[in-house]
């Protein structure tokens, strides 16, 4: 069985594809500014180098935000249509729970940089959210007490995997983006 794990909120796409349990592929590819129209060609580069047909994926893992606005709605857009269309199972996870599960720990701090601020998530360690996801300005973030805060976090694709594998899947038109950012309208 191949499942395929897509990422798009940041600058980086980053395209996964497992057999059975293993990543097989990688991909992590600078796509600032152009994901829209780079995002669908490297996917079948993947399937190409993969020596497999689009209808052998059984399953979609999309991390829906926080992050890039538009390239959030890339890529949950795409692995939307795929669900849908291929009849398979999508399961969704935010940027900072892929970030959490690939690490131990007892109670982590998670962000992810914007320009203007950063996105914050506390996981325990079951990898459950605790609270909300927030936003803060950078200037609140200068001031926040950091500790057990981790940014720069390699991801453990075996372990985003298994951790996923514990998440029911969703209607694809259940799967939305996730928005913590409040924009200039909402203010």
């Amino acid at each position: 069985m191949y499942t395929l794990f897509l990422d798009t909120h940041s600058s980086k796409t980053r395209i996964v594809l497992y057999k059975e349990e293993q990543p097989i592929i990688k991909k992590e590819i600078e796509t600032e500014k152009n994901q829209s129209s780079r995002i669908m060609p490297i996917l079948l580069e993947v399937l190409e180098e993969a020596k497999i047909e689009i209808n052998k994926i059984k399953e979609i893992i999309i991390v829906n935000g926080p992050g890039s606005f538009t390239g959030v709605r890339i890529g949950v857009t795409i692995a939307k249509t795929l669900a849908y269309t291929l009849n398979i199972p999508i399961k969704e996870m935010s940027s900072l729970l892929v970030k959490a599960v690939s690490i131990p720990h007892e109670k982590v701090n998670v962000i992810e940089r914007e320009k203007n601020g950063i996105f914050l998530g506390t996981f325990n360690k079951e990898n459950q959210l605790v609270g909300d996801y927030q936003y803060l300005s950078n200037k609140e973030y200068e001031d926040m007490q950091k500790e057990n805060t981790l940014e720069e976090i390699e991801l453990n694709y075996e372990a985003i995997f298994a951790f996923a594998k514990t998440l029911l899947s969703k209607n694809p038109h259940a799967v939305n983006p996730l928005y913590v950012k409040k924009i200039e309208v909402q203010k």
